[in-house]
C-alpha cells in the first residue's frame, strides 16, 4: 500500500511540477510478455499488465485497455514489459505475398476468374502485383474484403 501511496504522490508531484501544469495518471496497461516480432498477432504471443505513470495528454499515445489489441499485429518489435504504443499496431495482411489468390476481372454483366501469386503483401483495398498463373503476365489489382483480387480494366 505504502508503494501506491508513493506512486501516486510522485504521479501529483510530476504532473504538479511541470510548466503547463499537466496532470499525471497511474494506469494499468497491456505489456508483452514476449518478443513480440513485427506481423505476430500481439494477443495471442502473451500478455501481461505493468503499472505505468503516464502524463494525461500522452494517454493517448498508448494501448491502455486489452480489447484494443484484438486483431491486430505488430508493426514492430514490442519487448517484454514495455508501454504498446497504438503506433506500434497494425492490421494483419489480407494477401500475402507468394500466396495463391483469385483474380476476379467484372464488367457490364461479364465475370472472368483466374489463378495468380501475390507478388506482394497488402491490405484489404490496396493495390498489389500478382502474377496470373496461366499466361505468367504480371497484372495490378485491389484486394477485395475476402481475400480476392479484382482487376480494373
Amino acid at each position: 500500500m505504502a508503494g501506491r501511496l508513493l506512486k501516486t504522490a510522485l504521479a501529483l508531484s510530476l504532473g504538479l511540477s511541470g510548466a503547463t501544469g499537466s496532470l499525471a495518471a497511474e494506469l494499468d496497461m497491456p505489456v508483452p510478455g514476449v518478443v513480440i516480432y513485427p506481423g505476430q498477432d500481439i494477443v495471442a504471443a502473451g500478455l501481461s499488465t505493468r503499472t505505468f505513470i503516464v502524463k494525461d495528454e500522452k494517454v493517448g499515445l498508448f494501448v491502455v485497455d486489452r480489447e484494443d489489441l484484438y486483431g491486430h499485429v505488430a508493426r514492430r518489435t514490442l519487448l517484454p514489459g514495455k508501454a504498446i504504443r497504438r503506433a506500434d499496431l497494425t492490421t494483419p495482411d489480407a494477401v500475402k505475398a507468394g500466396t495463391n489468390v483469385t483474380l476476379i476481372y467484372a464488367e457490364e454483366g461479364l465475370v472472368i476468374t483466374g489463378l495468380g501469386m501475390a507478388l506482394e503483401s497488402g491490405q484489404e483495398g490496396e493495390t498489389i502485383r500478382v502474377r496470373n498463373t496461366d499466361s505468367g503476365i504480371t497484372i495490378s489489382g485491389r484486394i477485395s474484403p475476402d481475400g480476392t483480387i479484382a482487376v480494373e480494366g
